[in-house]
């Protein structure tokens, strides 16, 4: 739709063809006074006393001599006198008239004019201007007759008509939303004058003084108007017979310009057991549910900005969490309102939260997930983190933490060991700290269990038979046991895997070995070697059953090496 023209010697059409034309009044619906071209705009003037229609051409009209031309539409008998309180209709395509351009409040994001330069806060948008906003932009203006627009991302618009009538004390203003979603709180119209209206390619929306939203689908070619305040009186193309829409109602508008029966918004969502305090970077509040409800649409503007000037995120989901992924910590509010099958949004609820998830929590790199550790001591091991100067640890036998074991702050090293424990369950997190009074929020809860290093075998009974051992032992546990001529058991003389902690073995020749041995847990948790152990066997004098031969004092009788 071009640009509205009032000055004098052109009509002001406040309609385009093919459109619907939705009025907005505070009050009831008046009819005109006598019949009217259908694009035709008035301004309703009460006569008061000593007025004639000579003296109003002279104080209104940009041409005093037209006057006649209010003597024939509005049917009076005696230009000179006309009775006080007469309520006359002055066509505004009459009324001298000047331009006014409407103003940018705030801009953030991509903000651009028609010319593809970026708009910023106190720029000015004259008369025929386009703004548009990107995927992340945002836009409020404030219009001549003080009315405020919050254009939201992926949306465009043209400010229409935005002039001052000076000779009446008032103002027109009118803008064209192509495409995307704007929230209007219009300023009230006194005077007579014709309010505010919002065009669409589907409609046109005339405004008294109300609160409501539009929201353009191009591609679906729909207009959905909400209206949340005031009554909203929605008329087809051509002057086809409309429907009021009162506040808390909303109306869909097809591309054929069919106005439906109104319906009631979906009511404001239940967030009151929603969480204050949010502590990871990732903020997330439960999934919804609500009678009706298709889906869920979450904005968060700072706790400052209470009318959402700046919508910092805007998240719809049709199932699942609300989840915001960019916010910096500091202090918000979200808004949530549910959207029902038709795409209409229902009204708002608010909830106020602080997200403090910085400076974040280093990731674990020792023990790992789950970890088991034999032994009495826990070395954790963490990552470092660039904002860090320090961190906290905390060691606790529940995985609530609520009584710590351990409770270590200022630690400068990313490494903590913990001696001195008994077998168990240990819980430990970490979290950093930018100094003694900025702590950022801990990290995820780790488990790790301690099991006991076996104990080490008792010397092993030797003689001709053999070696035999045993040793202690958990029920269900197997063990490797091994036996080398070196400590290091670089080269291995002899390996068994047995199922109980007793081993009888042939050694495979005489002279000195060492023997280690490891127990595997059932759950298959395998447990380190004990410290080797040195034992001899004798190289003795066999008989002819292979055993050594004892002497006359009982003794074996060895032979030299």
């Amino acid at each position: 739709m071009p640009p509205v023209p009032v000055p004098g010697g052109r009509r002001a059409v406040l309609r385009a063809a093919g459109l619907i034309v939705l009025a907005v009044h505070a009050g009831a619906f008046a009819a005109t006074a006598a019949p009217t071209p259908p694009d035709e705009a008035f301004l309703s003037f009460t006569v008061s006393e000593h007025e004639t229609l000579i003296s109003l051409g002279r104080r209104l009209l940009t041409d005093p001599r037209q006057w006649p031309q209010l003597q024939a539409l509005n049917r009076i008998a005696d230009p000179r006198r006309i009775p006080v309180g007469t309520v006359l209709r002055i066509p505004l395509r009459l009324m001298a008239a000047e331009p006014a351009p409407a103003r940018v409040l705030a801009a953030s994001g991509e903000v651009r004019g028609a010319d593809g330069r970026a708009l910023q806060a106190g720029q000015a948008v004259p008369q025929g201007s386009r703004v548009q906003t990107g995927g992340d932009g945002q836009a409020t203006l404030q219009l001549v007759d003080g009315t405020v627009l919050r254009l939201r991302a992926a949306s465009t618009l043209q400010v229409d008509l935005s002039q001052r009538l000076p000779r009446a004390s008032g103002s027109l203003s009118g803008v064209r939303l192509q495409d995307g979603q704007v929230e209007v709180k219009a300023q009230k119209v006194s005077g007579g004058l014709p309010g505010f209206r919002v065009g669409t390619p589907q409609g046109l929306l005339g405004v008294r003084g109300t609160e409501f939203r539009v929201s353009v689908d191009a591609l679906a070619e729909l207009t959905r108007n909400e209206v949340l305040e005031g009554v909203v009186m929605t008329e087809g193309p051509a002057g086809r017979a409309g429907r009021p829409v009162e506040a808390g109602f909303g109306v869909v508008v097809d591309r054929g310009g069919t106005v439906p029966t109104p319906v009631r918004l979906p009511v404001a969502p239940d967030l009151s057991t929603w969480p204050s305090w949010r502590d990871q970077v990732l903020v997330r509040f439960p999934a919804l549910t609500q009678p009706g409800a298709a889906a869920f649409r979450g904005q968060v503007a700072a706790a400052s900005d209470s009318r959402f000037e700046r919508v910092l995120e805007d998240v719809r989901v049709e199932a699942g969490e609300l989840r915001f992924a960019h916010l910096p910590d500091g202090d918000y509010v979200v808004r949530v309102r549910a959207e029902d099958a038709r795409g209409l949004q229902g009204l708002d609820a608010r909830h106020a939260f602080t997200l403090k998830a910085r400076p974040e929590p280093p990731l674990p790199i020792s023990p790992g997930p789950k970890a088991i550790v034999s032994g009495s001591r826990l070395d954790l091991a963490w990552a470092t983190v660039e904002e860090a100067r320090s961190y906290r640890v905390q060691l606790s036998r529940t995985e609530e933490i609520r009584e710590t074991l351990q409770d270590r702050r200022g630690l400068a090293s990313p490494a903590l060991t913990v001696d001195g424990l008994s077998p168990g369950v240990y819980f430990w997190r970490v979290a950093s700290e930018r100094s003694t009074t900025d702590q950022g929020p801990f990290g995820a809860v780790h488990r790790v269990e301690l099991r006991p290093v076996p104990a080490p075998p008792p010397p092993p009974r030797i003689d001709e038979d053999g070696v035999r051992m045993a040793w202690e032992g958990l029920p269900g546990q197997s063990f490797d046991v091994e036996f080398a001529r070196d400590a290091s058991f670089s080269v291995l003389a002899l390996a068994r895997r047995v199922d109980t902690p007793v081993l009888e073995v042939k050694m495979p020749g005489t002279g000195r070995y060492f023997l280690r041995l490891r127990a595997r847990d059932p759950d298959g948790f395998v447990g380190p070697y004990t410290a080797p152990q040195r034992f001899d066997v004798p190289n003795c004098l066999r008989g002819g059953q292979g055993g050594c031969v004892t002497g006359a004092d009982g003794g074996t009788v060895l032979l030299a090496p």
